[in-house]
């Protein structure tokens, strides 16, 4: 079910509104890079410029991954043109980014109900499978670049039991889609006929459903949720050899697991600008990488990439649906 069209005069102000959030989001992009810790500035000032470019093209190219990982998680009727999905995916991860107080993921939620023209419910359930496949694709990569990290440094029983939350994890992804999907279809059987509660169930099942009943289309979304994953290490590497910071790509794995867990356990003010970086060089220190020089590069590397996400999906966040 697709919603209607807006009245011109509703869709010039849902522009307008678009274009001063964006400039807001950009204008707070700025006042971060200018408060970065003098260490990171001066590695900013000697970066290989070449190399960095070059990174942030690979970082670009993944999200065309995240875009066809997007539509193999839809119903044929509901998928969007590689450049709406390659958009959707680069201004979600920016509104993921920076609004305030983990309100990106209401935001994302918004976008997504726009974009592909569904409800709230519907639109929730495709966010939330889409979220799951890619949080749980980067906990197996970061639990493997930790389970290598402590083997290399001697600590094989940690080493080990890295390496079964790996195996485990990959089990539970395999049985999402009809455990999942089940569950949801039993609560909405449950509810009271007709309400919006049993309505947003069933929605949330359908969702899941298309999972269930395309696993292909699902193992084919997980690995484009890993592609994404190896052009995000991939960019990484080259962003931090153009900083000078000896890291490797199983530290660089594993820190992009910590800086994401401490984003989502600490929320910010400035969305996830700052616990990011803690939880980055926090994983960078199993590497080797002293935490103040870690923290810096991580600051670089963060406003760097979240402009990219911003560019990507700039014709989604001035209010045009791509």
């Amino acid at each position: 079910m697709t919603t209607p069209e807006p009245s011109p005069r509703r869709a010039r102000l849902r522009r307008l509104a678009g274009t001063a959030v964006t400039l807001l989001l950009v204008l707070l992009l700025v006042r971060l890079a200018g408060s970065a810790p003098r260490e990171g500035l001066a590695r900013l000032a000697r970066i290989d410029v070449p190399l960095a470019a070059a990174a942030l093209a690979v970082y670009a190219l993944g999200f065309g991954a995240r875009a066809l990982r997007l539509n193999l998680l839809l119903p044929e009727h509901e998928r969007l043109p590689v450049t709406t999905g390659w958009a959707l995916s680069g201004a979600s991860t920016f509104l993921l980014q920076v609004v305030p107080f983990r309100g990106g993921e209401i935001a994302s939620w918004a976008l997504y109900r726009r974009v592909l023209g569904v409800g709230w419910a519907r639109a929730g359930a495709v966010f939330v499978l889409v979220k799951t496949v890619d949080s749980a694709t980067m906990l197996v990569v970061g639990l493997a670049g930790g389970a290598v990290l402590a083997l290399r440094r001697g600590s094989p029983v940690l080493g080990n039991a890295a390496a079964a939350a790996v195996v485990a994890g990959v089990v539970a992804l395999a049985l999402l889609p009809r455990l999942g999907g089940s569950a949801a279809r039993a609560l909405a059987l449950r509810s009271p006929e007709g309400s919006r509660r049993r309505r947003a169930l069933s929605e949330m099942a359908d969702g899941l459903q298309v999972a269930h009943d395309a696993p292909r289309a699902y193992l084919l979304a997980f690995a484009g949720a890993l592609g994404f994953l190896a052009a995000h290490l991939a960019a990484l590497a080259l962003l931090m050899r153009a900083l000078g910071v000896p890291s490797t790509v199983a530290g660089l794995a594993f820190a992009s697991l910590t800086s994401v867990l401490s984003a989502a356990v600490v929320p910010s003010p400035a969305g996830t600008f700052g616990t990011m970086e803690s939880g980055f060089a926090a994983g960078l220190a199993l590497d080797g990488i002293a935490p103040g020089l870690g923290a810096a590069a991580a600051a670089i590397a963060h406003v760097l990439t979240t402009g990219v996400c911003g560019l990507l999906g700039l014709p989604l966040l001035v209010g045009r649906k791509g």
